[in-house]
């Protein structure tokens, strides 16, 4: 069946101008901020190991443009450009005879971690894969990245405690760079590195802000940050993960591997044991001294996992069928406008929209819901444009 694309049936000047900027009370029931704390979870840099031989020549919407060189390891490199958007860099036939002739390696844009949906990533990705000719046989280096406000977690302050001897580092001895600055002749803490880029799994705090401003733009970051409503000097906990460390990982293929879930999960499984802190009393060994949660996971995991939380509870608590995933679709739309159009209350509605097939449904039912929000349940403001803007995007 052939993809509908919504299109919304009220967006006319007259329901612009008798629905927008209501301002009335908002019920006590709709009053509650489920979603008080945000961040940002992405994949950062991605490589993938893919295995056969590739087509070079430029097909179904696939450009690949073979530069004249290779590199150390590969003969071959090539700039792929998919449906006009630069979309990777792919190595192939290897130069020493020790690696196996079939491997391929491609490294994902960066852009495309903040541009694309885990969907429409995971999508084009198998696309391009196939429009190849390769197979996927693993990841050769993956960076998960979680990116928060100085207000929610104060590094800096951590990393004094650290220094002063109020803080202890759990664990085995483990290189640990920090990064610092002066400003007005006081030292400023940056960032720290723990553990040896070479190692299976290497851990980055720093001040992205601060990177943003004075390395490479990239505008498509801040743009993300917005949309989720991180502001102010934004943070990053970054985990670099090698094909050592992947492959001892279960069931791991590009079906999950976009899934914010599995990468959530495989952040909260390689920070276990590497970097832990401990607050110093004294105590004769580290490890019994009481850990001091400088980011809190399961706070995280919540605010983050929020729409995973809604899809499952709907397939644990109703029956998956059309007059229950109707009224989950009016429950969540109802949130959305209520929480001031937080967006991502329009994620899971998407996916039921599609699991389901009733876009059709929805959009003979958007207005009178519209109208029953605004009418009945006295929600304050209902922005139809915005609402447009934040269901297409599908960020």
């Amino acid at each position: 069946m052939q993809k509908q694309v919504f299109k919304p049936k009220i967006l006319t000047n007259n329901t612009m101008k008798t629905i927008k900027n209501q301002s009335v009370n908002v019920p006590d029931r709709y009053n509650g901020d489920l979603l008080d704390t945000s961040y940002a979870l992405n994949i950062d840099y991605l490589i993938l190991n893919l295995s056969g031989n590739p087509v070079t020549d430029t097909q179904n919407g696939l450009t690949i443009d073979v530069a004249d060189y290779g590199t150390k390891v590969f003969e071959k490199r090539a700039k792929l450009t998919y449906q006009g958007e630069a979309f990777a860099t792919m190595t192939f036939k290897p130069r020493s005879t020790v690696i196996d002739e079939n491997l391929v390696q491609m490294q994902l844009e960066n852009h495309l971690f903040y541009t694309s949906t885990p969907s429409q990533l995971r999508q084009k990705v198998s696309e391009v894969i196939d429009i190849l000719g390769l197979d996927f046989s693993g990841i050769n280096r993956l960076d998960i990245a979680l990116d928060f406000s100085q207000e929610q977690h104060d590094i800096p302050n951590l990393l004094r405690g650290v220094f002063n001897g109020e803080f202890l580092i759990s664990g085995r001895e483990k290189d640990v760079n920090v990064y610092t600055k002066t400003k007005k002749g006081l030292i400023e803490f940056t960032g720290v590195q723990i553990g040896k880029r070479s190692s299976s799994r290497f851990c980055r705090i720093y001040n992205k802000s601060r990177e943003l401003q004075t390395g490479s733009l990239k505008p498509y970051i801040t743009t993300h940050w917005d949309a989720l409503g991180l502001s102010g000097e934004i943070w990053r906990y970054e985990y670099q993960l090698s094909n050592k460390y992947l492959s001892e990982q279960d069931n791991l293929s590009l079906d999950v591997l976009f899934s914010k879930n599995f990468i959530f999960n495989l952040l909260e499984k390689a920070r276990a044991n590497h970097f832990e802190v401990k607050e110093n009393t004294g105590k004769s060994e580290v490890n019994k001294e009481r850990t001091h949660q400088f980011i809190d996971f399961e706070k995280v995991g919540r605010a983050i996992g929020l729409i995973t939380g809604i899809i499952g509870k709907i397939k644990r608590t109703i029956k998956e069928t059309f007059i229950g995933q109707q009224r989950m679709v009016k429950g969540l739309l109802r949130s959305y406008f209520s929480s001031n159009h937080d967006i991502r209350f329009l994620l899971p509605i998407r996916r039921i929209l599609d699991d389901f097939d009733l876009l059709e449904w929805y959009n003979s039912k958007f207005s009178l819901y519209v109208a029953e929000f605004r009418d009945k349940e006295k929600i304050k403001l209902i922005d139809l444009y915005r609402y447009e803007l934040d269901f297409n995007l599908e960020c």
